[in-house]
């Protein structure tokens, strides 16, 4: 064997060990943590009301209505880098309660009723809430610093509590009709975020969005006015969360 096809030979088998040794296995990281945030609620309202006497009345009809509140979450989950690439990918897992909440006030005049005014007022809250999302991003110089997306799925507990009134025009009052009453929405989940490695703990800030479904089909009735409420609700919440985990 000639000496130049020797060298060449060796100086491939060197570039090969080399490359060996700078392969990486993948890497699953697993956390847990806490988050807390901040929730921006957009919704869509309608309240009617179908008197005893017959009027049919309108407190809001498919009116939009935003809040604010805060949350805080539970959450744990992995993440799998995949060999030799910044790419990484993995599920996650929240449960916790929001603040978001609205209110509406009104008052609608029933001429056949005494005549009498139709005094109404209803909060609808989130409460509850659990899900289970995907995050996938990549990670950047030196793997400390990673930015992701996010999908999922969330099932939010909503809460309604209303009140209302009817008096006539002498001031006397007639029974009123409380009422409260809560149901889970589902809703679809996507959100981007950025996180921070520092030792064995991770920060993260991120922004989500979720479009619940429509609370609908809920009425009731009082029991001596045989006053009709009929309500339908669809919120949307922006949450925006800062996050820390511990990696194990």
């Amino acid at each position: 064997m000639n000496r130049p096809f020797a060298l060449l030979l060796a100086g491939h088998a060197l570039s090969t060990c080399a490359f060996a040794e700078e392969t990486h296995a993948p890497i699953t990281q697993f956390y847990a943590g806490v988050s807390a945030g901040y929730d921006r609620i957009i919704s869509k309202r309608t309240e009617k009301l179908e008197t005893g006497t017959g009027t049919k009345l309108s407190f809001s009809h498919n009116k939009t209505q935003t809040g604010n509140g805060f949350n805080g979450k539970l959450l744990g989950g992995f993440l799998w880098n995949i060999a030799d690439t910044s790419f990484a990918i993995g599920p996650e897992i929240y449960a916790g309660y929001g603040s978001a909440e609205v209110t509406l006030q009104g008052t609608e005049h029933d001429p056949l009723g005494g005549p009498a005014d139709k005094s109404y007022q209803s909060t609808f809250k989130q409460s509850f809430s659990m899900g289970i999302g995907l995050r996938a991003g990549f990670y950047l110089a030196e793997n400390n610093d990673f930015v992701y997306i996010f999908g999922g799925i969330d099932r939010s507990k909503f809460e309604n509590k209303f009140t209302l009134s009817s008096t006539d025009v002498a001031g006397f009052p007639i029974p009123t009709l409380l009422a409260k009453n809560s149901k889970f929405l589902k809703s679809s989940v996507v959100g981007v975020g950025y996180e921070r490695k520092i030792g064995s703990i991770k920060l993260s800030i991120d922004l989500r969005y979720s479009p619940y479904s429509a609370w609908k089909n809920y009425s009731r009735i009082a029991a001596v006015s045989n006053d009709k409420m009929l309500l339908q609700f669809k919120p949307k919440i922006i949450t925006t969360s800062l996050t820390v985990c511990y990696l194990f």
